[in-house]
C-alpha cells in the first residue's frame, strides 16, 4: 500500500515538473522573441541557406528598395525562418551591404585584371565594355537595386558604393581615375579632365539594360533577346567610346 502511495506521489510530482518546465520554456521563448535575443549558434539549416537568403534579398531590394524591403518577405522567399535570417544577417542594413559586396565580388576582379592589362587608352576602352555590358545584362537586379537607391538617397548610396569599392586594393575607380588623368595630361585622350571622362564613359556602359526596353517599345522592334545583341552592343560601345575619347 505504501509503495502504491509513493508511486502515485512520484507520478504527480513528475507531471508537475514536466508542466512547469514547459511553462518555463514558453516564457523563455516569449522573452527571446520580445527582446529579439538570437541563438548563439546557428539553427539547423542547409548549407545553401545564406545564398538563398542573399538571392531572395536581391529580388526584394530590386523591387522595393532598401527602405521598402521587408525581412519577413525575404525569409519567406528564401524558405528560412526569421531566426536564421537574423543569425546570418543581424539587420536589414547589414543584409543590403552584403548584397552590395556580392555584386562587387562579381565585377571587381575582372576590373582589376583589365586595369593591370591596360597600358594605353585603347586597351581600357576595349576591355571595359565587355565587363560592364555582360554584368548589367546577366545581373539586372543589381542595377535596379542600385538605381532605386541612387534616386531615393543619392548621397548615402554613393558613399556606400565608394566604401565598398575602396575595400578592394587597388580600388578600381581610383585606378581608372589615375590612368585617365595620366593619359589626359599626355594628350592621349580628347578630354583631359578624368571627371568629365568618367561622366562620358559610364552612362553608356551601365544603363543599356534600362534603356533597351524603351527603345524596343518606341521602335516596335524586338532585339534584346537576340543571341547576337550582346556582342553587337559590346562592339558598338567600343567603337563609340574610341571615337569619343581618342584624338
Amino acid at each position: 500500500m505504501t509503495n502504491i502511495i509513493l508511486i502515485v506521489i512520484l507520478t504527480i510530482w513528475l507531471n508537475q515538473l514536466v508542466k512547469f518546465s514547459g511553462q518555463e520554456m514558453n516564457k523563455k521563448e516569449i522573452i527571446m522573441k520580445k527582446n529579439k535575443i538570437l541563438p548563439s549558434s546557428p539553427p539547423a539549416s542547409s548549407p545553401s541557406s545564406p545564398q538563398r537568403i542573399l538571392h531572395a534579398a536581391l529580388k526584394e531590394f530590386a523591387i522595393h528598395g532598401r527602405e521598402g524591403a521587408r525581412m519577413a518577405r525575404i525569409a519567406m522567399q528564401a524558405k528560412v525562418n526569421k531566426a536564421l535570417l537574423f543569425y546570418y544577417f543581424s539587420s536589414k542594413e547589414n543584409l543590403f551591404q552584403e548584397v552590395m559586396r556580392q555584386a562587387l565580388s562579381i565585377v571587381v576582379p575582372q576590373l582589376q585584371q583589365a586595369l593591370s592589362k591596360a597600358q594605353k587608352p585603347k586597351d581600357l576602352l576595349e576591355l571595359l565594355p565587355p565587363i560592364y555590358t555582360q554584368f548589367t545584362f546577366q545581373h539586372p537586379d543589381y542595377i535596379r537595386m542600385i538605381l532605386l537607391e541612387l534616386v531615393r538617397e543619392p548621397q548615402v548610396m554613393a558613399q556606400m558604393m565608394a566604401e565598398a569599392f575602396n575595400s578592394y586594393q587597388p580600388s578600381p575607380p581610383l585606378e581608372i581615375k589615375k590612368k585617365l588623368k595620366k593619359w589626359g595630361t599626355q594628350g592621349l585622350l580628347k578630354e583631359s579632365d578624368p571627371v568629365q571622362l568618367a561622366l562620358n564613359l559610364l552612362p553608356p556602359l551601365l544603363f543599356t539594360p534600362i534603356i533597351a526596353p524603351v527603345v524596343e517599345a518606341l521602335f516596335q522592334e524586338k532585339f534584346i533577346d537576340s543571341s547576337q545583341f550582346l556582342q553587337q552592343r559590346i562592339a558598338s560601345l567600343i567603337k563609340f567610346l574610341k571615337h569619343g575619347a581618342l584624338p
